[in-house]
């Protein structure tokens, strides 16, 4: 059974979100601190510890996608999976796998999170370590690349690593995707921007076979397999990362006090499908509360919901209403936005030209954006300008 207390300021666990390499195992480290401000728990459920502790979580999901290496833009290969991942994200955030998350007050469900542009930092190479992620993402913020977050914040910055990159020091301590010391497959975490808006970001490798044997002493035990393709094992762990990012942003909202884990921990390496006109993806089976509690224990790990679970009291405070979610729902014909490349040593930012006339074509269809308003470009400009000064 949960304790409750009365403290209305969640405190933080010395943890990290991320993908274990084992099966089933939490990805968290550290002594842990729990001040949890949930009611009980029915004992017949798996797991009775996992409750809401105080923190955040994103309630309208923007995610922006972000791919690091210099083989995402030079090697046909990498520019035809990068192009993948953006549709899976798309994808994902439409499909009854946000229906689950409802119950958090992550989304309302299908729909509820948006896939709005992707970025190419081709100038950045190696293995990088934690603190270089995020001063990498500041800088991306500074230069237009990624927006500034509100506060509260709804984006969710998806950073995919090529092959010719690991990270060092993550937090909680190990590596990732490097020679030695191989810890996890991917995770989450957050700082503050210069700004002082909460910035979240999940960080997912390649996931070569090197990766994985680096990591596992077994396939047999291993949350990933050698034998699936590359591509599935991106999308299971990012659905992983992404259902634990919505829902516990800053490690102080819901996860459990019994093992430290989240709700994809929970679940970790337990595969599924979703699917989506003639797409198919990997995705990995996210923990339910609701099924948990009402199954008595017995199903616990699922994809989706027909319908959007109902939000778990006690939770977060009520999401944005019903209009604002259907708002930015009619948007998503405008989206996404243009690909962005970014060159971290130089400063300099292009768009891809190609992306940004098909995006005009869309937005003035069926005239031609010259029809439409005479002088349209410099209306366009004079609107940015004021806008920069609201």
């Amino acid at each position: 059974m949960a304790s409750t207390t009365t403290s209305a300021v969640p405190q933080r666990r010395q943890a990290r979100g991320g993908v274990n390499s084992q099966m089933r195992k939490p990805a968290t480290y550290g002594a842990e601190t729990v001040v949890e401000v949930s009611g009980p728990t029915p004992a017949a459920a798996a797991f009775p510890g996992f409750s809401y502790h105080g923190g955040p979580v994103i309630k309208v999901p923007q995610m922006y996608a972000s791919f690091w290496g210099p083989e995402w833009l030079t090697d046909p290969a990498h520019l035809t999976r990068a192009g993948s991942l953006t549709q899976y994200l798309k994808d994902l955030g439409a499909s009854g796998y946000m229906n689950v998350l409802s119950q958090y007050g992550a989304g309302t469900g299908a729909g509820s999170a948006c896939f709005v542009r992707a970025s190419f930092l081709n100038t950045i190479s190696g293995n990088i370590t934690d603190a270089t992620i995020q001063s990498t993402i500041q800088s991306c913020i500074n230069a237009g690349v990624l927006p500034e977050p509100a506060n509260p914040a709804n984006t969710a910055f998806i950073i995919f690593l090529s092959e010719s990159m690991g990270v060092g020091s993550i937090p909680g301590g190990g590596n990732m995707c490097e020679a030695s010391g191989d810890v996890a497959f991917g995770y989450h975490s957050h700082f503050t921007t210069k700004a002082g808006h909460p910035a979240y970001y999940a960080m997912i490798p390649a996931l070569s076979d090197a990766c994985l044997k680096e990591s596992c002493p077994s396939d047999a035990g291993c949350s990933l397999h050698l034998a699936e393709a590359q591509l599935n094992r991106v999308t299971q762990v990012t659905s992983h990362e992404f259902a634990e990012m919505v829902t516990d942003p800053e490690l102080n909202a819901w996860w459990d006090s019994n093992t430290g884990g989240e709700n994809g921990d929970l679940c970790n390496g337990e595969s599924d499908t979703i699917t989506a006109g003639s797409n198919t993806w990997t995705v990995q089976r996210q923990y339910s509360k609701t099924d948990d509690i009402n199954s008595n224990g017995k199903t616990f790990c699922v994809t989706t919901a027909p319908n959007p679970l109902p939000k778990l009291s006690p939770g977060p405070a009520a999401s944005v209403g019903v209009a604002r979610i259907q708002q930015l729902a009619s948007m998503n014909h405008l989206l996404p936005l243009p690909d962005i490349h970014f060159d971290v040593t130089t400063n300099k930012v292009t768009m891809n030209e190609g992306q940004a006339r098909d995006f005009i074509t869309r937005l003035s269809h069926p005239y031609h954006h010259k029809h439409m308003v005479p002088g349209l470009a410099d209306l366009l400009r004079q609107f940015a300008d004021i806008a920069d000064k609201l």
